[in-house]
């Protein structure tokens, strides 16, 4: 496109009009790329195209490919392979607006994700000493309350659960157990009984592979006492890992627990057995205290 610049001469008294055309200068893509070019089913990949104007015009950009979903219309993006194997063909185009655009496009190879070997790791989860009762946290007493969303706010006592996740070559789940306010903790109302959790997963490992198993947990614990909120982790009846509350003396107040974690796992095919047991040992001096663990199942690569 050509558009008209006007220049206006004063002569001899007379105003007059001089047109002349400008040339629009071409945009350009100067690269394309992607930050790998092996993708995974459901899971991002950035694209990045770089362009220049010759009028510095503001550009726009646009992506283009047969299935997938782009996050950003910028000169960035993240694609989201679809859920079928292939190579797919990933399009930039790049335009100023006034006619000048050039577009580059690259290939990226999409690999179905691969599945852990697992079968079982389906929780028992039982509680006692809640003040509604065991596996109160819910109407139909499974201890969970539908699956919990991952954060300490929406939690409630006892267990939460999260629904597993399935990324390439794992599978990843968290679980709490939230402790109800002890009674001197509060003016009334507050939990005078010991409160105990136990989850139970009984894993098979299928194939002919290991499988790693990797806990991170963490919580809030009393303030007053080491020895309290107490919860330990078994792998086939062995300790693995171990936490307490931090203590110090100091009444009805919380604070990170102390841990003791667990060493990367290795679970051979076969059948395993993985228990989380907590206790808060006594009734008293638990004011939002909670354990909270993530559990990672990998295929070592």
């Amino acid at each position: 496109m050509r558009y008209l610049k006007y220049i206006w001469y004063t002569f001899t008294g007379m105003l007059i009009m001089v047109g002349c055309e400008m040339e629009n200068n071409a945009v350009e893509i100067l690269s394309f790329s992607a930050s790998d070019s092996v993708a995974v089913s459901g899971q991002g990949i950035m694209l990045y195209c770089e362009a220049q104007d010759g009028d510095d015009d503001k550009l726009s950009f646009s992506w283009e490919t047969s299935s997938g979903t782009f996050s950003t219309r910028s000169d960035s993006t993240e694609w989201i392979p679809p859920y079928e194997k292939g190579v797919y063909l990933l399009t930039c185009k790049v335009s100023d607006g006034l006619g000048s655009s050039d577009a580059r496009t690259i290939s990226v190879r999409v690999n179905l994700p691969t599945p852990v070997p697992v079968n079982g790791l389906e929780w028992t989860l039982t509680d006692n000493g809640l003040l509604n009762g065991p596996n109160s946290s819910n109407d139909n007493n499974t201890g969970v309350t539908d699956y919990w969303d991952g954060s300490v706010e929406n939690a409630d006592y006892g267990w939460n659960i999260t629904a597993q996740e399935t990324p390439d070559r794992e599978v990843t789940q968290s679980l709490q157990f939230k402790v109800e306010n002890s009674a001197n903790c509060v003016e009334e109302g507050g939990n005078p009984n010991t409160q105990q959790g136990t989850a139970t997963a009984n894993i098979q490992i299928t194939g002919s592979s290991p499988v790693t198993l990797d806990l991170y947990f963490s919580g809030i614990g009393e303030a007053q006492s080491a020895g309290y909120d107490l919860i330990k982790f078994l792998l086939n009846g062995v300790v693995i890992g171990d936490g307490q509350a931090p203590g110090g003396g100091l009444g009805c107040l919380s604070d990170s627990v102390l841990v003791n974690p667990a060493d990367q796992q290795t679970l051979d095919p076969g059948s395993h057995t993985l228990v989380i047991d907590f206790t808060t040992n006594d009734g008293a001096y638990h004011v939002d205290a909670y354990y909270e663990i993530e559990l990672k199942l990998l295929v070592p690569r």
